[in-house]
């Protein structure tokens, strides 16, 4: 997508990163905030680290970390497909480390997901058990689910893929589980009213 390829051209930017392990601790706070967005110390500990010019610069790539964390972790991106997001005038040197640092983590943030995904369920159905009828589970794809763990992010990471670039799609989804919560509880009510018309007439 022309607006990904506009987006992925961030990553010169971490040219100004000194070490590995600066670029590391940079991913590794992404991961920590994915859900509620970067605080103030951490952006200027990250715009520190990335050495950039002005507080601005600092959100189009973190934008565009989040988006490759995205992919490798919930997409099941392999290196081979995160490569061929990268410009092709990046250089090697960066491209290995990136790709050596996705490699490091992403069995680690997968089991992370998956623990959370499963809290999920239970909280939704758990009050159909005792019912002696089949319980009827509001079905949602699996990515949706995924994306709802992932955090809304800082809105100016939106805002520059969108408005900037032309995306088609912000880079966070709108669902939530506020919103998958009450269509579950909809679902619910059938059984239960089922349940009280066979016992209470």
């Amino acid at each position: 997508m022309e607006g990904d390829a506009v987006l992925y051209l961030q990553l010169h930017k971490l040219s100004g990163v000194k070490s590995q392990e600066d670029l590391q601790h940079i991913l590794t706070t992404l991961w920590r905030t994915r859900k509620t967005g970067l605080s103030p110390p951490d952006k200027s500990s990250l715009h520190s680290l990335l050495s950039l010019q002005s507080p601005a610069e600092l959100d189009p790539v973190l934008a565009c970390l989040r988006s490759l964390m995205r992919k490798f972790v919930h997409q099941n991106f392999t290196s081979d497909d995160i490569l061929k997001l990268f410009p092709p005038d990046l250089s090697l040197d960066l491209q290995s480390i990136l790709i050596l640092l996705f490699q490091k983590y992403q069995n680690q943030w997968k089991e992370e997901i998956s623990r959370e995904q499963h809290l999920l369920p239970r909280t939704r159905v758990s009050h159909q058990v005792n019912a002696d009828l089949e319980p009827s589970f509001t079905s949602f794809p699996s990515s949706e689910i995924l994306a709802s763990l992932w955090p809304r992010q800082d809105e100016p990471f939106n805002r520059f893929v969108r408005n900037d670039f032309g995306a088609s799609t912000p880079l966070t989804a709108d669902t939530n589980v506020s919103h998958m919560a009450s269509i579950s509880l909809q679902r619910d009510v059938g059984p239960a009213d089922n349940l009280f018309n066979a016992f209470g007439s």
